[in-house]
């Protein structure tokens, strides 16, 4: 009679638990996924981020590092020179087939330096 009786139970408790755990784990991800980053963010981080941002992000994650930008943002004053991208453009960022440099950017191929780690004999071996 106990096991019949503890069966029911259990049959009654487990969905009407399982239902509780679902609702509630609804609620915490609808709260977590209100505080999450967009793409748009991270291009407005990327576009305009310093090295202080960066190792801000590094440090603190990316909501913490665009608060900051942001805040750091809103007291730089507004002039010509904050205007546009405050980045050159980058020495490879030539068209392909430039007269200047045909070709993609590549380094200049030097040899390099004798192993430290490897020790030459100190006579010749004449085998």
């Amino acid at each position: 009679m106990f096991t019949l009786l503890v069966s029911w139970l259990l049959v009654a408790c487990v969905p009407g638990l399982l239902m509780l755990v679902a609702l509630g784990l609804g609620r915490l991800e609808s709260d977590l996924a209100h505080d999450t980053v967009t793409t748009s963010d991270v291009e407005d981080f990327l576009d305009h981020a310093d090295a202080v941002d960066v190792h801000t992000l590094a440090r603190e994650g990316m909501p913490e590092a665009l608060e900051y930008l942001h805040r750091r943002q809103a007291l730089r004053p507004a002039g010509p020179e904050s205007a546009g991208p405050r980045h050159a453009a980058p020495e490879f960022a030539i068209a392909f087939g430039a007269p200047d440099e045909p070709g993609l950017p590549t380094r200049v191929g030097a040899h390099s330096h004798v192993n430290p780690q490897f020790r030459g004999a100190r006579h010749v071996n004449r085998v």
